[in-house]
């Protein structure tokens, strides 16, 4: 029995698996070690990419990178060399131009060709934006980089007008809409806000004409005494009727008008980008813009790690799942059922008379 393992006995469910991977405090401990290598491996070859601008010599640096990045990072175990190389490798190619641009100038100059590739996309005309459409200025890691109190800005108008259209939409589908949430239950796409206000028109329509009769009426008062009250009582009902449906959609128009004004603070604030990034460049200094790009470079070389690191937890978690759907239900199980399916087969076969 030495030679045979079984699962562990917290995991009752597959479900299980893949929180008790993500959660071990090996798997954890390992992955925490390879970024700890990685910090050291930075601290000690970012200067080589520092220099560039006055070494401008890109393919040394760039088997600098390759070789000491695989002969630091292979050796924890995590990754082999291959994936180690491929992180580098892939690091390397996304950013190919604009370490040129890097060497043939200097780190100011790259920030300032990111500021003119900004400022290009949003000067393009729609045709244009569309066909570059996977390029979002907001996301450039720039503007991550150097505004992050706009992006905060930029994300907290976004979540008020999420929650306003969200406001908007309860609003219009009523309390039946909620109450069937509540149950789990779909309902039907209504606006009750359109029945209402349908109504609304139907009662202002209604008393229009009466209005005018009891106009002309009015002139002679003595002679239609009878008429200009019923007329009265009738307009005032309806206009009580008329004053208590604009009550309840009141709120309604405050979060119709509080999402319109929000909307127009969105563009604003996304009209204002090249204004703030160009003040924010200008308050760089050259030391300023160094420490920005190693920063975006050391960023874009971690964000790439952590997608090879992420991509082999998926492929352990991925190869236990496939252990617990082959061998989760154990010989002995199933020799217990095949007993039993073959003791109720042969008592079939004596009742039809075959043993």
């Amino acid at each position: 029995m030495n030679d045979y393992l079984d699962f562990i006995s917290p995991i009752t469910e597959r479900s299980q698996i893949k929180t008790f991977i993500e959660s071990d405090a090996g798997v954890q401990q390992q992955e925490g070690k390879l970024y700890s290598v990685f910090a050291a491996w930075w601290q000690l070859h970012s200067a080589s990419l520092g220099n560039l601008p006055k070494t401008k010599k890109v393919m040394e640096l760039r088997a600098e990178f390759f070789s000491s990045f695989v002969d630091s990072l292979q050796p924890v175990g995590l990754l082999d060399r291959f994936k180690v190389a491929g992180v580098v490798a892939s690091w390397w190619n996304e950013q190919r131009y604009e370490l040129r641009t890097l060497s043939e100038s200097d780190f100011g100059g790259l920030v300032d060709s990111w500021v003119d590739t900004i400022k290009d996309a949003l000067e393009q005309d729609d045709d244009e934006k569309k066909k570059q459409a996977k390029f979002d200025p907001l996301n450039h890691k720039l503007v991550g980089r150097l505004m992050p109190d706009y992006l905060q800005d930029i994300a907290e108008a976004e979540a008020k007008i999420a929650e306003l259209e969200q406001q908007k939409e309860s609003f219009e589908q009523g309390e039946e809409a909620e109450a069937d949430a509540e149950e789990g239950e779909e309902s039907e796409a209504v606006n009750i806000v359109k029945d209402v206000e349908t109504d609304l028109k139907y009662i202002r329509n209604l008393i229009k004409e009466p209005k005018k009769e009891l106009k002309i009426l009015k002139k002679t008062p003595l002679l239609n005494k009878d008429k200009i009250a019923e007329l009265e009582v009738f307009i005032e009902e309806n206009e009580a009727e008329i004053a208590e449906i604009e009550a309840q959609l009141e709120p309604y128009k405050k979060i119709v008008q509080q999402l319109k004004e929000a909307k127009a603070e969105l563009k604003t604030l996304k009209n204002e980008l090249v204004k703030r990034l160009s003040a924010a460049r200008a308050a760089l200094s050259n030391e300023d813009c160094q420490d920005l790009v190693l920063a975006i470079f050391k960023d874009g070389l971690i964000a790439e790690l952590e997608r090879y690191v992420t991509a082999h937890r998926q492929q352990v978690i991925a190869a236990v799942e496939n252990w617990w759907d082959k061998y989760r239900v154990t010989l002995q199980d199933i020799e217990t059922k095949r007993d039993a399916a073959a003791k109720k087969l042969n008592e079939f076969l004596q009742d039809l008379g075959y043993v």
